[in-house]
């Protein structure tokens, strides 16, 4: 059954020790927060009654706006159950969201709270590492408001260039930022924009004539011949580096498969397909896409090294103790030996002698190029890498020396080796 009740956001304060009182509303383990105009000292606030207590400056007069917006919300609810609607949480909000606003309780219309609630959605559905990086925008985006504008609250009819173009500048002169950073920021918030204009709570666009700065960034790119070399090296097979040289080949050997899906990788991926030729089959941590790539030699040398287990079981020991459940714990480790695992790669470089700052993702650069080169049709290897598009791909064999071509200039301009 759907209930609604009063919270106080206690881990977010302002300068004067206040927080701003949600209403949240619950429904089959869904949870939904409407943001109210109303900040409190979460040190004076009942948790047990859903108000503060009366020592609070104002007490009467904030208890009484709060009473009245859940009496407004059981309203909500209450009509939502006599119509014999399909209650979920979301409709929920809606319903109560509209009633709201037509008693002029709402802060329905409030850009922040919106945004808020975007970012919450992504660590609800487990995407721990989206989450994080959108919080952090979205915090960003707050300060500068609450700075430049002595507001908690941004309608949305306050949304236009002037207000991204004031925030650009907010980057880059309060924050310190670099080009590429601002540029991240300023992508985030565009995203978050559309989704306000996809629910209906926008009808403009206000990143029309908004310039996204980036500048290119001088990449580490390592050759197939490169991952020879580390593959031939003579170390330990027990060892620490073994380990995590396996990691790397296999993920190159597969295609370019991110550390995130190596350490999320179980038995039930690799299976056999239609035709009956094994392949590594799993969806994409980053993306959420499918992706299947049948097993050459260098991905089923690595596999020897590993007694298969259940299907559940992870393959690659990264993930081990952790049930695949426990996405934050996941994420948590993941994050951890990704960091590991590229501080064994700098040492494989080193022993290899490869003169380049090496990290996993490089993995995933060399197998692009490589299938470049080798098929010749980046729409194909687009697929192969997962990408949405073939932009995303081109961006990978970007600073590769591409001699592809040279035979056919070379004949055409009667040159010679």
């Amino acid at each position: 059954m759907a209930t609604v009740s009063l919270v106080v956001r206690d881990d977010r304060t302002d300068a004067r020790g206040k927080s701003p009182v949600r209403l949240r509303i619950a429904h089959q383990g869904t949870r939904r927060f409407i943001g109210l105009d109303v900040k409190v000292l979460a040190s004076k606030w009942s948790d047990d009654r859903q108000e503060v207590t009366r020592s609070h400056p104002n007490a009467n007069e904030i208890n009484s706006d709060l009473s009245k917006v859940k009496s407004t919300a059981h309203s909500a609810l209450s009509k939502l159950r006599r119509a014999d609607y399909l209650i979920t949480a979301q409709r929920v909000k809606e319903s109560i969201q509209s009633e709201l606003q037509a008693s002029g309780e709402s802060d329905a219309g409030d850009f922040l709270s919106f945004v808020d609630e975007v970012v919450e959605g992504y660590k609800r559905r487990d995407q721990h590492g989206t989450f994080k990086n959108y919080r952090s925008v979205y915090r960003k985006f707050s300060k500068f408001v609450r700075s430049e504008y002595s507001r908690d609250r941004l309608p949305f009819d306050a949304l236009d260039p002037e207000l991204f173009r004031s925030f650009r500048t907010f980057c880059y002169e309060v924050c310190g930022n670099s080009t590429n950073t601002v540029g991240k920021a300023l992508k985030v918030m565009r995203t978050f924009v559309r989704k306000a204009m996809k629910e209906g709570k926008l009808d403009r666009y206000p990143f029309e004539h908004i310039d996204i700065d980036s500048e290119p960034v001088e990449r580490e790119l390592l050759t197939p011949e490169e991952i020879g070399r580390i593959e031939e090296l003579e170390i330990e097979e027990d060892s620490r580096i073994a380990e995590v040289r396996r990691w790397f080949l296999f993920a190159y050997y597969t295609g370019g498969m991110r550390f995130s899906d190596v350490a999320s990788l179980q038995w039930k991926h690799l299976r056999k397909g239609p035709s009956g030729r094994k392949r590594v089959h799993y969806k994409m941590q980053k993306t959420s896409d499918t992706v299947g790539v049948p097993l050459v030699d260098g991905a089923r040398e690595v596999l020897k090294y590993y007694d298969e287990g259940d299907p559940e079981d992870w393959v690659f020991p990264i993930s081990r103790g952790i049930d695949a459940e426990e996405s934050e714990a996941l994420h948590n480790r993941k994050e951890d030996r990704n960091a590991l695992a590229n501080k064994y790669l700098r040492k494989l470089a080193e022993r290899a002698g490869i003169d380049k700052r090496v990290s996993f993702k490089l993995s995933r650069n060399a197998a692009a190029w490589e299938l470049y080169q080798k098929v010749g049709d980046i729409y194909k290897v687009s697929k192969f890498l997962g990408h949405s598009s073939v932009e995303q791909t081109e961006e990978y064999i970007e600073g590769f020396e591409d001699e592809s071509r040279d035979d056919d200039f070379l004949d055409a301009m009667g040159g010679s080796d």
